[in-house]
């Protein structure tokens, strides 16, 4: 029975993977967009656009590392339920490792630049 409630989450945990990646994705896309139609429209300053740029990273989790100029440096650590799922299935303990591991590693970061309207991880 045990052994059954492991497989189904491991099982889990690569769905939620292969999930997680294409949202990961496709928001990293919306971002893209986003930075597109700021450098686009006309009425806006530079100030306007990097306000802009940073109030989209503050609502969606970031913290902002480094402004520089036409670049924003913003980083966040994120939580994968698909990796837990996953060592959740290595008998329980993989749970506890997968933890140490989140507080361990390092943030995501994104960079996104102003005036040329690119963002890059």
């Amino acid at each position: 029975m045990i052994l059954l409630f492991l497989l189904i989450a491991a099982a889990a945990g690569v769905v939620v993977l292969v999930y997680e990646k294409r949202q990961r994705d496709e928001n990293l896309q919306k971002f893209q967009n986003y930075l597109a139609d700021l450098v686009n429209s006309e009425g806006l300053t530079k100030q306007e656009r990097l306000k802009s740029v940073i109030e989209l990273f503050g609502t969606n989790g970031y913290k902002i590392e480094k402004i520089d100029g036409d670049l924003v440096a913003a980083s966040r650590r994120e939580f994968s339920v698909g990796a837990a799922l996953l060592w959740l299935s290595a008998a329980g303990v993989g749970l506890i490792v997968y933890l140490l591991y989140y507080f361990l590693k390092r943030p995501e970061k994104l960079v996104a630049d102003i005036e040329k309207g690119t963002i890059r991880a």
